[in-house]
Order: structure tokens, then sequence, then C-alpha cells
């Protein structure tokens, strides 16, 4: 099966958990499951799995946690730094709520057929549960403001849905994607993607064709920065890995519609993220992505030294998760004191 350049553009992302926690208020997390509907006007029929986890006191504000291309939700609570919180466990800690999710084919989320994704599914799920999180239909609380958390694929969802729904968001978190994809080092990724029905992990699932996941090696070689990256956590992420749906005409957003986007908006990247071409320091990421956007995005960027693209699995984690707690404070609120 060929990959397009179009469909890797649209997928890379990130991993998964290791280690015991060490936030300094371990937040309440509950399981949700929302029934949503893949299409505008389709039956509520899948069902989307994700964790939901509450800081003590009464956050207003909710962060929804979209991972990448065949990850699922357990990237949030990852540690590439064993000895420190997770990003969950940082934001609940600082007074925010989060909903980390596995997307549709992905994870504890329904496996519907392969054909039945349109372009705009993910799209459309995503803002059925924004409007479920207000309306306070996922875990029982209402939140007045919702800020979109983005990783690789995540964040080009978060792109679209802000561009295009700008109203029904209070504010967005970009990682691991940019202005400026390598297209060269997708094509070279393509070969480390192929049918999961392939993959002794996933065989006799009943998986179709349209069910993609990774080789094994391929987070190692393209997702991280061996030497300031836990072999442990790379191996917890290999062990970890999930399949995702690529629908046909599914391709990387670009940038021109960045100008529809009218609430703040943090970009996070990494110094050595293999994907991404261009800048690699915090004011050179600026300057490539500020023409983009207009001035109620308020822009701020941050380059992370020593990261590679899976920034929550490398050692330098915690730093990203420093300026996103800062950033929300400042830009969003909302949190329980």
């Amino acid at each position: 099966m060929r990959i397009t350049t179009a469909v890797l553009l649209a997928l890379a992302s990130i991993p998964v958990a290791s280690a015991p926690a060490t936030a300094n208020a371990a937040p309440v997390c509950r399981s949700i499951d929302a029934k949503v509907a893949m299409t505008a006007d389709g039956p509520a029929d899948q069902r989307l799995a994700g964790t939901l986890c509450l800081p003590r006191g009464h956050a207003t504000t909710v962060q929804l946690l979209i991972p990448g291309g065949f990850y699922g939700q357990a990237y949030w609570r990852m540690r590439g730094d064993q000895r420190r919180p997770s990003y969950v466990e940082t934001m609940t800690a600082a007074g925010y709520a989060t909903l980390a999710i596995d997307r549709l084919g992905t994870g504890a989320s329904s496996y519907p057929p392969s054909a039945r994704f349109r372009q705009d599914t993910h799209e459309i799920v995503l803002r059925q549960l924004i409007r479920q999180l207000r309306e306070g239909r996922l875990g029982g609380r209402r939140f007045a403001k919702v800020v979109l958390v983005g990783h690789s694929l995540g964040s080009t969802l978060a792109r679209i849905l802000a561009a295009r729904h700008p109203a029904e968001m209070d504010g967005v978190i970009l990682t691991g994607e940019s202005s400026m994809p390598d297209t060269a080092a997708f094509e070279q990724m393509g070969a480390g993607i192929y049918r999961a029905a392939d993959d002794p992990r996933f065989a006799g699932r009943g998986l179709d064709d349209g069910y993609l996941t990774t080789r094994p090696g391929l987070r190692a070689t393209w997702f991280y920065h061996r030497p300031d990256a836990d072999p442990e956590v790379i191996a917890a992420d290999e062990a970890a890995k999930t399949t995702d749906v690529f629908p046909p005409g599914d391709s990387y957003t670009p940038p021109s519609i960045n100008k529809g986007i009218q609430v703040p908006v943090l970009i996070v990247n990494g110094e050595h993220d293999r994907l991404l071409a261009g800048a690699r320091t915090s004011a050179a990421l600026h300057a490539q992505e500020a023409p983009f956007y207009g001035p109620r995005a308020e822009l701020e960027t941050v380059v992370i030294p020593g990261a590679g693209h899976v920034l929550n699995g490398h050692r330098t984690a915690p730093r990203w998760f420093a300026q996103a707690r800062a950033w929300s404070d400042r830009h969003v609120g909302g949190a329980a004191r």
C-alpha cells in the first residue's frame, strides 16, 4: 500500500506513559465514553473514549488534549523525565481540568469501517466534545472555557477547528507542527507505515485495509532525539502503539487558514524535530509563523532544546509543560485556586 506525502503530513504524532506519579496534588480522574456522530447529520452511533481529570477545587477551564497519528490519550500521561510529572499532572496541579482522548479508530474508542471516515470526521467529533464539555455532559461538570491542545495531527485538527469555528474555544496550544513540514522526511518515513492487519499486535482483529500502524523501530528513528530520551520511554512508546485511519483526500492543512484564528495561540516544537523544516530557535519560530496569524492570536512560540518530534517523550518535556502552564495563566485563566 502506498502511503502518500499528504497522508503522512497529516499524521505524525506521539507516545505513551511510564513510571510512578510525582505530582503535588493527584487529580481525580475518570474514564468517559462520549456518544458521537461521524458526520454532521449522522447518528451518534460511535463511542469515543477519554479520561477526564479534575484538579482540587472548581476549575472553569478544561484542556481538550488531542493526540497525533498512531497515538492515543496515553501520550498526555508520558513522562520523558520519569522523576517529573506528566502533562496531565502538571496542568491539574496548576488547577486546570484535562480531557485526553483516543480519536476514533485508535485506543479504546470505536473502530468503524475505514470507509465511513470523511475528511471532516475528526473535526465534527471534536466539536461535539467541546459542546458536551460546555454543557456538562461529560463527567457532570460544566466548563466555561475550552483550550485545544494538540500534537502533530492533533495540532492540525486544533488549527482547523480554531480557524473555522473561532467562537467555540478560548485558546490553542500547537505542538509538533509548523508552517514548514519537511516533505522529504515524511516521504522517507512512509516506508515505516503499513497495514495494521499485517502487524502481529493487531492481526485477527478484523481491521480493514484502511487501518494503518507503524513498523517496529519507526518511533525511535523518527520521533526521538536519542541523546535526550530514556531508552525505557522509547520502548514503552513502541509497546503501546495503536492504529489509525487517514481518509482519502486527507492532507496537511496549509497555514493560510490561520488568519481565521481569533484566540491566543502558543506553538511549541522540538529543536531536533526531523519532520519539521525551518526554525530551530524560539525567535526564529516566531518570525516564521507570525505572518500567518492575526493580532488576536497574540502568538507566542517556544523551541525546546534537546527535543525531537515526540516532545512528551524527552527528558526536556517538563520545560514545555511549564511554558504551557504559564501561557494558560496569562491568556486563558479559569484555573481552580
